[in-house]
């Protein structure tokens, strides 16, 4: 049954991309331009760290290019790893494939999401994550994937003070092969 839902979650997604993409051309030479049906194994995934994430969150880049405009990304999270409160400029999807994951958004009550569960982030909308057992889910972006940290006021911060205030440290960029 959960394969069912994680399947029928993944078809939706696909979908959804497929619909807002549609009409829209790409001059890039990312996989976001391909029209055609496009398949990625798990053994081309090459993940990479970011400097302005921690360094416990790498991710693959399964199509387009996170830095220019739409994409979807494979992220993975060790247990305990915490990306502090922040907002990106575009809204995101995310599938949850594994683990045991803590999302809290601005005025709402922290929510534990698991293998199968859905999640919608509007642009700009205040949230914080936290992986609590090893995670591992897909981000569909409908834009550049930045990240901009914040203060309890709303106010953006280095990722360098926004990491440290949850034990974190920025990762060095370094990509490993599956």
């Amino acid at each position: 049954m959960r394969l069912l839902t994680i399947l029928l979650l993944v078809m939706l997604f696909v979908t959804a991309l497929l619909l807002a993409q549609s009409g829209r051309e790409s001059k890039s030479g990312s996989h976001w331009s391909v029209q055609g049906p496009f398949i990625k194994t798990a053994k081309e995934n090459t993940f990479t760290t970011s400097p302005i994430l921690p360094d416990c969150y790498t991710y693959a880049v399964e199509r387009g290019d996170p830095n220019t405009g739409p994409s979807v990304t494979l992220s993975r999270l060790a247990a305990g790893c915490k990306v502090p409160w922040h907002i990106h400029s575009a809204n995101a999807q995310v599938l949850f494939v594994s683990g045991t994951f803590q999302l809290t958004m601005k005025g709402q009550e922290p929510q534990i999401l698991s293998q199968g569960a859905y999640a919608y982030v509007p642009a700009k909308h205040q949230h914080e994550e936290s992986c609590l057992d090893g995670c591992t889910y897909y981000v569909v972006r409908e834009g550049v994937a930045d990240v901009h940290y914040v203060d309890a006021r709303g106010k953006e911060i280095s990722p360098q003070v926004a990491l440290a205030a949850v034990g974190e440290h920025p990762a060095s960029a370094v990509s490993t092969q599956q």
